[in-house]
């Protein structure tokens, strides 16, 4: 059986100036201008959060910086206070100085109580020297402020236990000053371990605690034998028992 023939006629398609115009892009624009316009309050209001979240953020940038000059120029000034010599005759007009220690002191611990209580990245650093102060005009306060610190960890810590075993030396309690010492070798932190052995021998040396104390400065002469400790020791051991000298070893002996 013959297939039929079939004829197929070919559909023309006309492209008009239209279609030749046509942009994909374009044409994604103009959907998005007519979403946006459509949407525009909601838009407002996203665009007006995200401002104020940018404000806000900045102005906290720009508000921590400036406490932060603020803190650092109040600890600058009250430690200006703090180390001023007090003199009735400077030799530098440009310094600032005392005609009295109570009159320094009392400004010193007035510039560190207002930046402990305005900055709180200083307050620590501002309570000790405040108690430092307090040594000065109010020794029995300022050896409370020390001992609640000493409690504490930390470099600021450290420096309260220090200061009060110092204190604690010039005071004639030297058995307190021995506690604050062995403590404070057990965790030295940044502070010079030489000038906590010569402080812990000096207290043992005060209780009477000779052969104690020349042991410990035997060892201090030997350790820091070039250093200021070492001559230090070796000073203490001629005035303590000048044979206790012939246990240190000599240059040669330490270097060889």
């Amino acid at each position: 059986m013959a297939k039929a023939a079939i004829k197929v006629k070919k559909k023309k398609v006309k492209i008009t100036t239209r279609d030749l115009k046509h942009d994909a892009f374009r044409d994604r624009y103009e959907q998005f201008a007519a979403w946006a316009k459509h949407h525009r309050p909601q838009i407002l209001r996203t665009a007006a959060g995200i401002g104020a979240l940018l404000v806000l953020v900045l102005g906290t940038i720009l508000f921590t910086a400036y406490r932060r000059e603020s803190a650092e120029k109040a600890l600058a000034e009250a430690y200006e206070i703090f180390t001023a010599e007090v003199t009735s005759t400077p030799s530098d007009l440009t310094r600032r100085t005392y005609t009295s220690e109570e009159q320094k002191y009392r400004e010193a611990l007035d510039a560190f109580t207002r930046l402990a209580q305005n900055h709180s990245s200083y307050r620590e650093l501002a309570q000790y020297y405040a108690a430092l102060c307090k040594l000065h005009l109010r020794q029995s306060e300022g050896k409370r402020d020390l001992e609640q610190l000493a409690e504490g960890k930390g470099q600021t810590a450290r420096l309260a236990r220090l200061a009060l075993a110092e204190h604690l030396l010039a005071t004639d309690d030297p058995a307190g000053a021995e506690k604050h010492y062995r403590r404070l070798l057990e965790d030295p932190g940044e502070l010079p371990e030489a000038a906590l052995k010569l402080g812990l021998a000096r207290a043992l040396e005060l209780q009477g605690k000779k052969a104690e104390a020349i042991d410990l400065y035997v060892k201090i002469a030997t350790e820091y034998r070039t250093q200021d400790a070492g001559r230090t020791a070796r000073e203490r051991l001629a005035a303590l028992d000048p044979l206790a000298l012939e246990r240190v070893p000599q240059e040669e002996t330490a270097s060889s």
